[in-house]
């Protein structure tokens, strides 16, 4: 009888690990299961999503072969100056570790063990969700944060998901780990003076703890700072709150003190890794930050031990007010004592503010435009979609928080307020603060959820049932315990269904055509051998990162595409990309900043060969996105504004439409649109500028007319069958810009690589005419054709062209003979690679 006492009360006690099992069980199917075959995939082995994750397989793979450095400057990206990497060493390192015990030392098999990541840090978050919510409401509100924190979908699931190997789940988690731990120290604490529970070996290693985890914090993300801030604002509050809230503030700063400096200590070695503060590389800002707030709650120890002392009453002030006159006093003469001895380190801690809302371009990049807004109107659709019902309680849970914290004053609630507060105002202005959010999100919903089920008393209910004692089951009502069962249901079943469905469809990124492009220029471009040796080096840092990087191999040059695709031409490629997914190497046409902004939407060939010349751009590669929807991002980003970019760029709205007999149409009124007429789609219709620009020749028109541009690769096409984007904007071309030079209307490669040489030049005399005009058929290696030609004018009796083909070419992408037509006559040449790369001259006469 004894020993089955005790098995039910071991089962009391610790009921709460079945439903924390189930919330890891349930992860694994989410994270894992779900997205495995979108991952493991036969043309490429494993998909890493997105972009960031393959610039820490780049890193990671750099690492195995230089262990232990690593790479903190890297000049294989944003051609032609390279950048200081802000990417953490908690993830680098982490990789590299998992590899080495894998076994990994391949490609595929390092990307192998990546993709497990993210999905580790994302089934991990339930545990100190769970303790952070136990620790300021009880297990069973716990219970329901960690099983709700594991279904919330959006960004938080997308982050935590196979394959994407960011560290953006890993803020969350230290994050949470963070607050969860100081929230159990101070818990820990109660009941001892500061001195006992310094001296108590179990207390103080909870606070050491606590600062390990929030260096880990800013090892993975240099801007973790943040959650210390948090925690600095959340402790000066309670000071100043201390006699209403009835609460022991030595603890508090105490386990702060330890708390910073044990940070300090985790990240000192990082610290000195960009020599100028910063707040998002690895700086001393961090450091002295760090330091800074254990010396302001040293301050504060301090202060309130004076009151505690009298001191202030003998000044003639009463010990809350002198504290708080004291505080106030000394804080704005420590502020503006910071701004006039480190202008440099305020103005970093000013500025963190500005990371809320972006302008122009910025706002064109899907994760940091303001999170309550769709097309230009508040909307809380997006809350549906990244947390689904979770998002609706947990407002009224945090309204429920502040009401608790009015009547109880447990300061424990004053944190996660300013805590969800705080993420709260970061999600309106950027949509990336989604994910931090998810984790608020499930908290709140489960002291939401928990108030009801008490309020209904259905944990008395499940007691009753376990107990079978139905006479206090009667008296708690049964239509309490359906209305439990409802709200239960109302909560966690969209919720499930939501990322359920989007977990199988989450890992996104790289494409087969991009991956195949990216393989063959690895192989088949230019400076093979030293490309891969450079690629694994450790690169000197330059003595000033604004200018050109002075230590580049010969032979290097920059692959000229859009700041998306940065990240996979560094890591599959092997070749390095004038601009990337840290918006480097973007640049602008109103400030004149050369850039792939300004060349893609260059109005003639000679404004980009100037940007070209400028980045040592070798090759070019657009993809059919470039040249439709991402167009208007580039377009962004080059005029500034998103009204002079449309002006710019587009017509208006246009209904595409198929008539009864299968005539393909375009009209600018529905008005226009033909009796019987199948409306199609709806676009934003490019306007003739668009056309001119070097995006549409290259893509739309295939680089055909263009002197120093010639393609040498296409991927597969995006559809050799059905309507396609592309295939519209190339109708629209043919019908109402074309004036006579249209371009087929159909599917090309997805893909498309172009390079930049000099260009043959073809000169010659002819006789008695005022136009001369030169053509070849290019078949591309996907045997597709189509025809290349120029037109030009005859000078004193001389004609004068710049062609980029060649004949008698390395490249898969073949070109016929080109003919040369002078009135009724016509003549044949043809050239060769070195022609074209190195300007040579070439004579055809005609008399």
């Amino acid at each position: 009888m004894a020993n089955a006492m005790s098995g039910k009360d071991v089962l009391g006690k610790h009921w709460q690990w079945f439903f924390i099992s189930l919330s890891v069980v349930v992860g694994i199917y989410l994270k894992i299961m779900n997205p495995w075959d979108s991952v493991f995939i036969s043309w490429i082995g494993t998909r890493l999503s997105g972009n960031d994750p393959w610039f820490y397989y780049r890193l990671v793979e750099n690492c195995l072969n230089n262990f232990p450095s690593r790479i903190w400057f890297d000049a294989f990206t944003n051609y032609p100056y390279g950048t200081y990497t802000h990417f953490g060493p908690f993830l680098v390192y982490f990789g590299v570790i998992l590899a080495k015990l894998a076994g990994a030392s391949d490609s595929e098999s390092i990307r192998h063990v990546l993709a497990f990541i993210p999905a580790i840090g994302g089934i991990l978050l339930v545990f100190p969700v769970y303790l952070l919510t136990k620790e300021i409401f009880d297990k069973k509100a716990g219970v329901i944060a960690a099983l709700l924190v594991i279904i919330v979908p959006g960004q938080l699931l997308h982050r935590s998901i196979l394959s994407f190997n960011d560290h953006h789940i890993w803020e969350v988690f230290w994050m949470i780990t963070t607050l969860a731990i100081f929230t159990y120290s101070v818990n820990l604490w109660k009941g001892s003076s500061m001195q006992e529970n310094i001296k108590n070996r179990n207390s103080i290693l909870a606070p050491i703890f606590a600062g390990i985890v929030l260096g880990a914090y800013l090892d993975t993300w240099a801007p973790g700072f943040i959650v210390g801030l948090i925690i600095l604002f959340y402790v000066f509050l309670v000071y100043l709150l201390k006699k209403w809230l009835a609460t022991e503030t030595e603890n508090l700063a105490g386990i702060g003190i330890i708390m910073f400096l044990v940070a300090a200590l985790v990240y000192l070695p990082f610290s000195f890794k960009y020599h100028m503060f910063s707040t998002v590389k690895y700086s001393p800002f961090q450091l002295l930050l760090l330091i800074l707030s254990a010396g302001v709650l040293t301050t504060f120890y301090f202060l309130d031990t004076l009151g505690k002392k009298g001191y202030y009453r003998k000044l003639g002030v009463k010990e809350e007010y002198g504290f708080t006159l004291i505080i106030l006093v000394i804080g704005l003469i420590m502020i503006a004592g910071v701004a006039l001895i480190a202008p440099e380190f305020f103005g970093k801690l000013a500025n963190i503010v500005g990371v809320l809302q972006k302008k122009g371009g910025a706002l064109t990049v899907a994760e940091i435009q303001p999170f309550f807004n769709q097309g230009g109107q508040f909307s809380l659709a997006p809350a549906w979609y990244h947390f689904s019902m979770t998002f609706f309680f947990a407002i009224p849970g945090m309204i429920y928080t502040i009401y608790l914290f009015v009547r109880e004053r447990k300061s424990s609630y004053l944190l996660v307020l300013i805590w969800g507060f705080a993420m709260l105002i970061a999600l309106a202005g950027q949509n990336r603060f989604a994910y931090y959010f998810g984790v608020v999100s499930a908290f709140f919903a489960a002291v939401m959820l928990d108030t009801l089920l008490r309020k209904f008393r259905f944990y008395d209910a499940i007691g009753s049932i376990i107990s079978n004692n139905s006479r206090e089951l009667k008296r708690i009502g049964y239509g309490k315990i359906v209305i439990s069962i409802l709200i239960v249901f109302i909560l966690f079943y969209p919720t499930f269904v939501a990322a359920d469905e989007q977990s199988k469809n989450a890992v996104g990124g790289i494409n087969k055509q991009w991956y195949s492009t990216l393989v063959w220029m690895r192989e088949n471009t230019p400076n093979k051998e030293m490309y891969e040796k450079f690629y694994y080096e450790h690169y000197k840092q330059p003595e000033n990162p604004k200018e050109p990087y002075p230590y580049y191999p010969e032979g290097v040059y920059g692959v000229m595409s859009w700041w998306d695709y940065g990240h996979w031409i560094t890591a599959i490629a092997h070749r390095i990309p004038n601009a990337n997914p840290f918006q480097q190497g973007i640049g602008n046409k109103y400030n004149h900043v050369p850039g792939s902004a300004p060349f893609f939407t260059a109005f003639n060939e000679s404004e980009a060969n100037e940007i070209a010349d400028k980045l040592g751009v070798k090759f070019v590669v657009s993809d059919v996105e470039m040249a439709t929807g991402k167009f208007y991002a580039m377009a962004v980003w080059a005029e500034g504004t998103l009204e002079k970019a449309g002006k710019m760029y587009y017509a208006g709205p246009g209904y595409v439409y198929i008539t009864p007999t299968g005539q393909l149409g375009i009209a600018f009124s529905k008005l226009n649109i033909p009796a019987g007429a199948k409306v199609l789609t709806v676009l934003n219709t490019p306007s003739e500028n668009y056309y001119r620009t070097m995006e549409a020749k290259l893509h739309i028109m295939d680089g055909n007319g263009l002197k120093r541009y010639r393609m040498v690769y296409e991927s597969e096409f995006e559809a050799k069958n059905g309507l396609t984007i592309e295939l519209l904007y190339r109708y629209i071309y043919d019908s109402i810009y074309a004036k006579g030079n249209f371009v087929p209307v159909t599917s090309t490669g997805y893909v498309k690589v172009f390079e930049y040489v000099k260009g043959a030049k073809i000169t010659g005399k002819v006789g008695n005419v005022t136009e001369v005009k030169i053509s070849t058929t290019i078949t591309t290696n996907q045997n597709r054709t189509f025809v290349y030609q120029q037109t030009t004018t005859v000078n004193n009796g001389v004609f004068e062209f710049t062609v980029p083909y060649a004949q008698d070419t390395v490249y898969p992408v073949k070109a016929t003979e080109y003919t040369i037509t002078a009135g009724k006559m016509t003549k044949t040449v043809s050239i060769s690679d070195e022609d074209v790369e190195n300007g040579n001259v070439i004579r055809v006469d005609f008399t």
